[in-house]
């Protein structure tokens, strides 16, 4: 099967996925994409296929947007996603690889035993790290959602202020990393 047939259809599982959850579209492309890219390039392909779901969902959800809640985090999300990508184009690729993968288990691990536990209100310790870790782990791999999902479900009221403020920030955060990659390299016209 060719290349962009299965990069077709792994994006759209990805909106599948993402329609119905609000995030997870990240997971399920970088779950694919690094057969066939590096990791780089899969996170900047992930990152800009994404940007027309975070488009459509922001827009369908836009009268229930929080913007006051989504620019502290935005914020830091950008200083430590930009610094995380550029790292990774400097990083041995078969070291980004094993950690990747280190990633995905631990990511998987989370979702088993921990992600259906009682949510309790995030303190600022706390909050910061959902904030920092999705912003590495958005850099390095393009997925930064899972941990923002726990700090976004905490500091919204509501279903749909949550879904309009999450992809809010993700649609800003995505325009952002999908210009910072092209502009370093990290992707290009021809991927």
């Amino acid at each position: 099967m060719n290349p962009m047939m299965i990069v077709a259809c792994i994006a759209f599982l990805g909106g599948i996925v993402q329609g119905v959850t609000g995030f997870g579209a990240g997971i399920v492309m970088m779950m694919v994409l690094p057969v066939f890219f590096l990791i780089p390039q899969a996170a900047g392909i992930s990152t800009t296929i994404g940007l027309m779901l975070n488009s459509l969902m922001a827009y369908r959800y836009r009268k229930s947007i929080n913007l006051k809640k989504a620019i502290i985090p935005s914020t830091l999300f950008l200083v430590v996603s930009s610094c995380s990508a550029y790292f990774a184009m400097y990083v041995n690729q078969v070291l980004i690889k094993k950690i990747f993968g280190a990633f995905l288990i631990a990511l998987s691990i989370y979702f088993i035993f921990f992600s259906n536990k009682e949510k309790k209100p995030l303190n600022l310790m706390a909050s910061l790290f959902c904030i920092i870790c999705s912003g590495l782990s958005d850099g390095l791999f393009g997925i930064g959602g899972p941990l923002m999902v726990l700090y976004f479900l905490n500091q919204t009221e509501g279903t749909e202020e949550y879904l309009g403020t999450i992809q809010t920030f993700f649609l800003v955060n995505s325009i952002y990393m999908a210009i910072f990659r092209f502009v370093n390299g990290i992707i290009g016209a021809g991927f």
